[in-house]
């Protein structure tokens, strides 16, 4: 569709829009990928992991696109949040008759992290081990290297985990609770990794200019697109917390490729960390050349020279101040006149990835999530309705936290929709249920009240201390779920979504007292 309206678009010298039904995005468009993934992970009997082998078998669909990214990150990342001294990872992606298969929120990353997670709880309760304790035995904790050189510099999931086990929600699990009827509670828990402005080869660099106006207000450019997940705000605050300003000075242009700096696009939790490292340089460019402007007024150092609240003032000397207005005044009509203009780009190394070897950062940095979920099971019908999450997220520093607050709360809901609804019905390459009747997804109410905890652990390699915000709590909510519906069932589920058909089914057989696992 990209390059037909490009193409379309340069033979008739007007401008096109490409317009998909509803239909044909469900039947047609890049989802994510159906994998198999086959575990074996070694633990000893205080719940100390030894080693894990994985192996994932993926539907491509008809076509590469961005695949091999994917069964890169399959692997890569498996080896955080947890201690993982040995590790082999095989992954293979088949072509096939269905649509693509390509990146998806938590991009290849929910899949693996599902499983070792469901995984270690099978484990520790075989072991007779709180599954708590076994995280907080296994968890890293900064400065960390994985096996495969994984660099990590800031983590929370320790903390997460704790106040998480505080929870009176969590401390009266015990798998023995009266029902309500039919209706059985249970509670689970997760503790997942994701990484922050992710690597790849080629240009990955986001890029920021800033002009100053003569009225004291900027104009900020940049090829970063805000897609709903509230960066544009981020970014705007990021300008204005270094030169002193409000948001309200600050004018974020549209993106337009004809005009803003090159960017690599908004995906793998980038735009806050990468965008934001490129329009903290760009402000800086811009303070240093009005401070200098300011030094020479006041016969001062410029590193004395402090921009806040709109005035700009030297350090220690009260009487040595102005508006931040009558400075760009100044700096835009004092003798023949200036042109004051911020430039700034992201940087994070030249490390080479090993795309091979799956070693090396995938990221600048590493979110963590840890997360409760409790969840009613009604034992005659398998319908599941999930009643509360608790989310401790590890995001650095949350630079708005209703914007992190906000878009955690987004992700949980959409590894819902993974872990209990969302499921293409296929039929040789024809998808059969191509509609929102027929694909199930969460409704406003079946949404549950979702409270998100921030870990301030101030990253080293993010502006302001910042990592990802969000997109770790689509990994962390799947295993949270089927751990809390294993609470109230008693039966493991290790294939998504767990439906009520699959409920019922594992009950009947465990009445029965044939082989209840799915």
């Amino acid at each position: 569709g990209d390059f037909c309206a490009c193409l379309l678009s340069r033979m008739t010298g007007r401008p096109v829009k490409f317009v998909y039904t509803m239909e044909e995005v469900l039947m047609t468009c890049r989802r994510r990928h159906n994998m198999i993934v086959f575990n074996k992970m070694g633990m000893k009997k205080d719940g100390a992991i030894t080693g894990m082998h994985s192996r994932v078998i993926a539907d491509g669909g008809a076509h590469t696109a961005i695949g091999p990214l994917t069964m890169y990150l399959t692997g890569c990342m498996s080896t955080l949040p947890y201690n993982l001294p040995n590790f082999k990872h095989d992954a293979y992606r088949i072509f096939t008759n269905n649509p693509i298969g390509a990146a998806m929120r938590g991009h290849g990353i929910t899949h693996t992290r599902f499983a070792a997670e469901i995984q270690m709880e099978m484990m520790a309760e075989e072991l007779g081990l709180d599954p708590v304790a076994v995280r907080l035995k296994n968890a890293i904790e900064a400065p960390h290297v994985t096996v495969n050189k994984v660099t990590v510099d800031s983590c929370g999931l320790s903390e997460g985990l704790r106040i998480l086990a505080e929870r009176p929600e969590w401390k009266a699990r015990d798998g023995k609770r009266a029902n309500q009827g039919t209706v059985a509670r249970g509670v689970g828990i997760s503790g997942t990794s994701y990484l922050s402005g992710a690597r790849q080869r080629g240009h990955q660099s986001c890029a920021a200019v800033l002009r100053l106006c003569e009225d004291g207000s900027i104009d900020y450019l940049t090829g970063a697109t805000d897609c709903g997940q509230g960066s544009d705000t981020v970014l705007v605050q990021i300008v204005a917390e270094e030169l002193g300003l409000s948001v309200e000075d600050v004018d974020i242009k549209r993106v337009d490729t004809a005009m803003t700096p090159c960017d690599p696009g908004s995906y793998g939790s980038r735009v806050t960390v990468l965008a934001g490292e490129a329009a903290q340089k760009a402000a800086r460019d811009v303070k240093q050349q009005l401070a200098t402007l300011a030094a020479e007024k006041w016969e001062a150092d410029p590193a004395d020279i402090v921009f806040k609240d709109r005035q700009v003032y030297v350090k220690g000397s009260p009487d040595a101040r102005m508006s931040f207005e009558n400075l760009a005044k100044v700096a835009c009509y004092s003798g023949s006149g200036g042109v004051i203009v911020g430039k700034g780009y992201s940087q994070y190394g030249i490390d080479i990835l090993d795309f091979d070897r799956g070693a090396g950062n995938s990221g600048t940095a590493y979110s963590f999530t840890s997360q409760m979920s409790e969840v009613d099971v009604d034992l005659e019908t398998g319908v599941v309705k999930c009643q509360n999450m608790v989310i401790a997220h590890d995001c650095g520093r949350p630079l708005n936290p209703i914007n992190v607050e906000a878009q955690n709360q987004g992700a949980a809901v959409q590894g819902l929709g993974q872990a209990l609804y969302e499921e293409f019905k296929m039929d040789r390459g024809h998808t059969l249920n191509a509609d929102f009747v027929d694909y199930k997804m969460p409704l406003s109410t079946d949404v549950p009240r979702i409270e998100v905890i921030d870990i301030l652990t101030d990253d080293p390699h993010g502006v302001y201390g910042a990592k990802e915000a969000s997109e770790g709590a689509i990994v962390s909510t799947p295993p949270s779920v089927v751990s809390a519906i294993h609470d109230a069932t008693g039966i493991w589920f290790k294939e998504q979504p767990v439906t009520p058909e699959k409920i019922v089914m594992a009950l009947k057989r465990k009445r029965e007292g044939r082989v209840s696992d799915r």
